[in-house]
């Protein structure tokens, strides 16, 4: 059962209210059962709140009679959705229902005055109805938020048809969870699936992912903000930070690369071959300056500027586990501990860290992380990868912390963030000498919309952001599916 989670742009920190209901979707012959207020013009799903030891099948039953005179049976339980406005939190049960008899309608007195009666109405033109929802935010946004929910409600029922598209998609993965900001503020979460298939746990919206190389966006942001402190000067060579270890150009000589270069893989540097997956946690610990120097199967090539920084672009994971040197380096203290001090703990952000082995021992205990499984849908041995390059690709997280970090970004382009300055967030967004589509740390896709994603043997994700709308997609699953993200769905689930 897929759960749904709406939040309103004016949702208050905490809740101190609640309601929960059941509603019901009942289509016969292409038509939709649905409750039509005369003197309002309001169209809803009949359902309502339930009431005192009453069970959700129970409740969905006894709203349909009161409301539309019909007698039903529930069929399938599809959907559970929490929206939060002000400070009430609004819960729900989905239920897909079909008639069996009819009962006795029974109205309250607003409900009569508000002139409620039973109509069918084409399914069609019930979900183009509910797809104007935005068209009355400056009217009512309690009409407005209605409509979302019944949109979404249908919109997810339509899903459960096999050659639905998103459905498709889901299936591909153990575990899916995804977020969405729209222009206005508000957000939607949306996860379904198992965390762990082997004990049935299933996603919610705690459950940690694997964030793979998203990873080097936090970690750019880390780098400008030391850059803000006066820590280094990212137009100067990386090894003007470095000691004993330097980065090496081909000929043996101190390589000139700026951290600049190394922020958007234009420092020259070549990854090894088949390098940077398989290694277990049960595996003896390797350490950065392994990976550096290319003593492990893990990273079989010493990290090196093999070309002239800034002549070509080279995707390169090693290249950012230079930067991790550099900021233990010149802070004296773990890349975990900076990242947190620099970027999570003023988001307060509780479920996003980076997986070093000490971490994933803490962080297991404490809260749900999602199980990896391969390209063949098989556990990883260890159910996580152990990651050394955390800065390249050893980020976990959730979609809704992501979207945070993705708004607290948005806010620093525009002058109005404490994690980093206008100044800083528009220089990761200006495209590299040479390559447009690249940023420091992000790709760029015209001029407003950046893009991160990452892709490892334990799951794949996609992060979008448009910093002139202010809009946020997030996706994350915990599987390899083998192919890319245009292929393997995730980029499309970003634009749902």
């Amino acid at each position: 059962m897929k759960t749904v989670e709406i939040l309103g742009a004016n949702r208050f920190e905490t809740y101190t209210k609640t309601r929960e209901g059941c509603r019901a979707v009942i289509v016969q012959d292409g038509k939709i059962l649905l409750t039509h207020e005369l003197n309002s013009g309001w169209w809803l799903m009949p359902g309502g709140g339930m009431e005192e030891g009453e069970t959700p099948e129970d409740c969905v039953v006894r709203e349909v009679e009161e409301e539309t005179g019909y007698i039903v049976r529930p069929v399938r339980r599809f959907l559970f959705m929490c929206e939060y406005y002000e400070e009430y939190r609004y819960s729900g049960f989905f239920f897909i229902c079909e008639v069996t008899g009819r009962g006795q309608m029974k109205l309250t007195d607003a409900e009569k005055r508000r002139g409620v009666q039973p109509e069918w109405i084409p399914l069609q033109d019930a979900i183009e109805l509910f797809a104007k929802h935005e068209s009355y935010a400056d009217v009512s946004e309690e009409k407005r938020g209605s409509y979302q929910r019944e949109y979404m409600a249908l919109k997810e029922y339509m899903n459960l048809a096999p050659d639905s598209p998103e459905r498709q998609i889901y299936e591909r993965f153990p575990g899916v969870s995804c977020a969405y900001r729209d222009a206005a503020g508000r957000e939607v979460l949306k996860y379904d699936g198992l965390a762990d298939a082997e004990h049935t746990i299933p996603v919610d919206g705690d459950t940690a992912f694997p964030a793979c190389s998203i990873s080097k966006f936090i970690t750019a942001i880390t780098v400008m903000k030391l850059e803000e402190k006066g820590l280094i000067r990212i137009d100067e060579p990386v090894n003007n930070y470095l000691s004993p270890w330097k980065l090496l150009a081909a000929d043996g000589t101190e390589s000139d690369a700026t951290i600049r270069s190394l922020l958007s893989h234009t420092a020259g540097i070549v990854d090894g071959e088949d390098s940077f997956y398989g290694l277990r946690r049960n595996d003896p610990e390797v350490g950065l300056l392994d990976v550096l120097e290319g003593r492990t199967a893990y990273n079989n090539r010493r990290a090196t500027a093999e070309v002239q920084p800034g002549t070509e672009f080279e995707y390169s994971d090693a290249g950012y586990c230079v930067l991790q040197l550099l900021i233990q380096e010149i802070t004296g203290r773990s890349f975990e501990e900076v990242v947190a001090e620099n970027v999570f703990e003023p988001l307060r952000l509780q479920k996003t860290f980076f997986g070093s082995l000490r971490n994933l021992e803490l962080r297991e205990q404490s809260q749900t992380m999602a199980s990896g499984y391969d390209s063949e849908g098989t556990l990883i041995p260890g159910k996580y990868p152990q990651i050394p390059d955390l800065a390249a690709s050893g980020l976990w997280s959730t979609p809704g912390e992501l979207m945070a970090i993705a708004e607290a970004f948005i806010e620093a382009v525009n002058g109005r963030s404490s994690i980093l300055s206008s100044a800083s967030a528009r220089e990761m967004i200006k495209p590299a000498e040479n390559f447009s589509w690249v940023g420091l740390g992000i790709f760029r896709r015209g001029d407003d919309t950046l893009v991160s994603q990452g892709w490892g043997e334990n799951g794949q994700c996609m992060l979008k952001i448009n910093v002139a709308t202010g809009e946020v997609s997030v996706v994350m699953t915990n599987k390899d599916p083998g192919v890319d993200q245009a292929d393997s769905g995730v980029e499309e689930l970003t634009s749902l």
